[in-house]
């Protein structure tokens, strides 16, 4: 204040006698006091506008604008309304020039000739008037700016505190991530529970990528448009969207966005994420189970269904979806496959699997399927080893697709082991037990439609069969009957008219073969009964493979003989085998027969045994017109016949009998056949020396469609 007061003040002059300036400026000569002069009232005037006065000494008398229009102008403005203005004249005395002074602002009237004393006293008042009510302006601008930073002190303690409070309240709530944001979208803070909902650690958090490495590819740009919208527009914005935790797995958050300003000025996003994945993941599992009921329960052919289904389970389960079925005891075959566009781009699809896949050459499925329990790999990322498990000959489309996990799911009904489906997913999704328990789910209802879907096949070829059967068995039955009623007519006319014994001999011998005919019909029937009852026993004890064949080539050389075909059998070394002799003639029998039936004149028939580990392998081949592929797969089943035989008796059971009396030796039988090139039927059985078969041994109840080894 001090300095104020020393700092000069400006007091302006006013005269258009330059003597009477001269005079002014030597009574008011101080060090204190600024005299600056006008000759005119429009210089005076521009002078108030441009400096800041404390004082005006104006002369009332003037040439053009006088003192009193000058006074007037100043106190219209704004600037110079409140300058002291001292009038002096010298012509100007009366009491209406000094009423008329008083009204247009003036402070006080001199006189000319001037009291030096007076008018330096005036003066100095005037000047010490100004000072103080510069000096209680000045005091009222620190006043109110002392009431300005008071007030935004505490604004910024009430921000802290209600910051404070903010963070306080949504750190404590679970699955809850609050955070904030600058322009460019960098986190600039993340409440406590962060690092741990979304399992990656708080430095990650303060990278400028972030949202980049973390949001969902497919929900990426949506996401970061949703916050560009709500910093440019104000408006509080909301999505589900997905993340990707720090382990791989995808977690769904339901996000709102609002726009602040930061104490900077600049604008700041605040976000409040909550964690909903239970939630979205209870609606998706009942979503995806609703549709898997709807599709199972579309069609009772489960070869139609479950291509339907694995195309559903993709990608809500993972990027490929392989639905295997058992056939046989020792062998799976996939009948559906899906696959994500992720999967396709790498050309996964294209790599076919090997059809049927043997048990053996998947060591991993192979113990799903025996322990009947799924399992979760959630590291498959070894690529030789998934190409391994799900029987891919190459592991190149797995290097480019980028596995991350994957599902083996047993398909089991009633301790009835009907296929296995694999799940894989690719980088950066992992599968987790929730995907595991849902799959689960999956498999359950899909084991159950494949067994409906089954027991109806199998319940319509049963009644199918039963009507065959009838057919069959009444036309092939009705047959021998009439050649033995023809035969038997024919040998009381013969009686009468006296016997011609050759004649007799053959009608004899017609009678011979019916009967044949209806035993062996009768035969397999009763054998048939028998294995679908379950009471088919086999009785066994040790017996020589080359005594066998003797007895079969014995049994069969006439009808070669008589057919014009060559038999032969080999056995490479003198085997023992632990079996029912009766039975294994019966095989044998069987499989001669069968191959004598299409054998062509001039062609061949051969048996062949050999040691095969601890059983002997049996080969009858044959030279006949072969077998289709559809052909051979179906030769296992009841009733069927590839050709029917003009004169041949049958209901087609040979070939199914025969192959469940070499599983209930405990051996099994496969078939390979090409158009042209013939057929070779090959069966195993037990030597002497392996572990032996039950003394009576029960075959199992009901057969699989087809056996291969």
């Amino acid at each position: 204040m001090s300095s104020e007061r020393s700092a000069p003040v400006n007091l302006l002059l006013v005269d258009d006698r330059p003597e009477n300036l001269v005079a002014l400026k030597a009574i008011l000569n101080r060090p204190d006091y600024r005299l600056l002069t006008a000759s005119s009232g429009e210089e005076a005037l521009r002078i108030a506008l441009r400096e800041r006065l404390s004082v005006i000494l104006l002369d009332v008398v003037m040439p053009g604008m006088d003192g009193f229009e000058v006074a007037q102008h100043l106190k219209q403005l704004e600037r110079t309304r409140t300058i002291p203005i001292l009038f002096l004249t010298a012509v100007a005395t009366d009491v209406r020039q000094i009423y008329r002074a008083y009204d247009v602002g003036a402070i006080d009237y001199l006189v000319k000739p001037l009291d030096p004393e007076v008018v330096q006293k005036k003066v100095a008042v005037l000047v010490a008037l100004d000072r103080q009510r510069e000096e209680i302006e000045r005091q009222a601008r620190l006043l109110l700016e002392a009431e300005r930073r008071d007030h935004e002190l505490r604004m910024a303690e009430l921000r802290l505190a209600s910051d404070r409070r903010y963070r306080k309240l949504v750190e404590g709530i679970e699955h809850v991530v609050a955070w904030s944001a600058d322009e460019a979208g960098r986190l600039t803070f993340v409440s406590r529970k962060a690092p741990e909902i979304l399992g990656v650690p708080i430095e990650d958090f303060s990278e400028p990528d972030f949202w980049n490495r973390h949001l969902h590819p497919e929900d990426r740009d949506a996401v970061l448009g949703l916050f560009q919208r709500a910093l440019a527009d104000g408006n509080d914005l909301a999505a589900n969207h997905r993340m990707i935790a720090g382990d791989g797995e995808v977690r769904w958050f339901h996000t709102g966005v609002s726009r602040d300003q930061s104490r900077t000025g600049n604008p700041e996003l605040h976000g409040v994420s909550v964690e909903v994945t239970a939630l979205k993941r209870s609606e998706e599992a009942q979503a995806l189970l609703a549709d898997v009921s709807s599709i199972l329960v579309e069609s009772l052919d489960h070869r139609r269904m479950l291509p339907e289904l694995a195309a559903r389970l993709v990608p809500a389960l993972g990027d490929v979806c392989l639905i295997d079925e058992v056939v046989g005891p020792s062998a799976t075959r996939e009948v559906a496959s899906a696959y994500s566009k992720r999967a396709l781009d790498a050309k996964l699809g294209a790599w076919k699997r090997p059809e049927p896949l043997e048990r053996g050459a998947t060591p991993d499925v192979d113990r799903v399927l025996a322990s009947r329990k799924a399992e979760l790999h959630a590291d498959a990322t070894n690529t030789a080893w998934l190409a391994a498990a799900l029987g891919l000959e190459r592991a190149e489309p797995l290097e480019q697709f980028r596995p991350a996990s994957c599902l083996f799911v047993p398909l089991y009904a009633r301790d009835r082991a009907l296929g296995l489906m694999t799940l894989v997913s690719s980088a950066p999704r992992k599968l987790t037990t929730h995907d595991l328990a849902l799959a689960e789910e999956v498999g359950r209802r899909a084991a159950l439609a494949m067994e409906n879907a089954i027991l109806y096949d199998e319940a319509r070829r049963a009644v199918r069969a039963r009507e065959d059967v009838l057919a069959v068995v009444s036309h092939d039955l009705r047959n021998p009957l009439s050649a033995i009623a023809m035969s038997a007519g024919v040998l009381e006319r013969a009686k009468a008219h006296g016997a011609d014994d050759e004649r007799t001999e053959r009608l004899l011998q017609t009678i011979r073969r019916s009967v044949e005919q209806i035993e062996r019909l009768i035969s397999d029937l009763l054998d048939f009964g028998r294995l679908e009852a379950g009471q088919f026993t086999i009785e066994p004890a040790v017996h020589g493979v080359r005594g066998l064949l003797q007895e079969s080539l014995e049994i069969f050389a006439p009808l070669a003989t008589k057919k014009g075909f060559s038999l032969e059998t080999h056995a490479s070394e003198e085997l023992s085998l632990c079996c029912d002799r009766g039975r294994v003639l019966q095989i044998l029998s069987n499989l001669l027969d069968n191959a004598a039936k299409f054998t062509p004149r001039g062609g061949a028939v051969t048996v062949t045994v050999e040691r095969a580990g601890d059983t002997a392998r049996f080969t009858v081949s044959d030279t006949g017109p072969g077998m289709t592929e559809e052909e051979l797969s179906r030769i296992w089943e009841r009733y069927w016949q590839a050709r029917k035989t003009p004169g041949r008796a049958g209901v087609g059971l040979g070939l199914y009998i025969t192959k469940g009396l070499v599983e209930a030796h405990g051996g099994r039988i496969w078939a390979e056949s090409k158009v042209g090139e013939g057929t070779q039927f090959h069966f195993t059985l037990p030597l002497a020396d392996s572990t032996p078969v039950p003394e009576r041994a029960s075959a199992p109840r009901g057969l699989s469609v087809e056996s291969r080894p």
